[in-house]
């Protein structure tokens, strides 16, 4: 009996210390657990620390780039809209303005009558012939033969240019039998039926030109004088005869 109740002790004192041998490796075990779980804690919070650190260099160095880059400023797309050309200059307005600062009337008048004849003069040069006697040059477009009454009639228009002297250059036609002009066929002279020389002159400053218009047909003189008749198998020619210059002129007449 005694025997029995020693080993009951026995096996009461290791089955107490058993438990506490659990309860101490039970406590033991949460303190290691509670010791890691604060390490780890430690150590997150410092990785967190480290990231925050480094994303806020990162951030502060891109501001930095930013502030030192500068502002970009919209490129202007050029614009679309054609330009408009100037207008044309009219050489002929231009000399008729510049006509208004003559002092006089008179003065304008001249320069503006001298401005318009230039204006026609440059268009008739272009379709004309040049023919240079003396110091002048005739320029001519060329003239058809009409017949009036059985009676024929030409008109012959040139427009002459003093381009070869300095000094001024008159042209004499005050009738029939004191004119420096007639037209000839190879044997028949003939002489002009009317004129618009002014008083029977043209006078040509240097450099200027005029309009003249000669024309023939029923002969208005006295003796040998006849009327003009024209013969398309023949060669007409208009005939100068001034003190500054003799030439002719081939007519080439319709």
């Amino acid at each position: 009996m005694k025997i029995l109740s020693t080993q009951y002790s026995t096996m009461m004192i290791f089955a107490l210390i058993v438990s506490v041998g659990l309860i101490l490796s039970t406590t033991v075990v949460s303190a290691n657990a509670e010791v890691q779980k604060n390490i780890d804690v430690k150590v997150q919070q410092k990785k967190d620390t480290k990231h925050v650190t480094v994303v806020k260099k990162i951030v502060k160095k891109t501001e930095s780039k930013q502030e030192a880059t500068p502002a970009t400023t919209p490129s202007t797309a050029p614009s679309t809209t054609p330009s408009t050309a100037p207008a044309p200059v009219d050489p002929v307005q231009e000399k008729l303005d510049a006509c208004k600062t003559k002092e006089t009337p008179r003065e304008q008048y001249e320069c503006q009558k001298a401005a318009k004849a230039g204006a026609g003069g440059s268009e008739f040069k272009a379709k004309a012939t040049a023919t240079k006697i003396g110091p002048v040059t005739f320029y001519y477009a060329g003239a058809k033969v009409e017949s009036s009454g059985g009676k024929d009639i030409v008109n012959l228009r040139f427009l002459v240019e003093n381009t070869g002297s300095n000094e001024n250059i008159s042209m004499l036609c005050t009738g029939p039998i004191a004119c420096n002009y007639d037209i000839s066929d190879g044997t028949t002279t003939f002489k002009y039926a009317a004129n618009d020389f002014t008083n029977g002159n043209i006078v040509l400053k240097p450099g200027n030109s005029r309009m003249m218009n000669i024309l023939f047909g029923p002969a208005i003189g006295y003796g040998s004088y006849i009327d003009f008749k024209f013969d398309s198998s023949k060669q007409y020619k208009f005939n100068v005869h001034e003190p500054w210059g003799s030439g002719s002129i081939p007519l080439n007449l319709k």
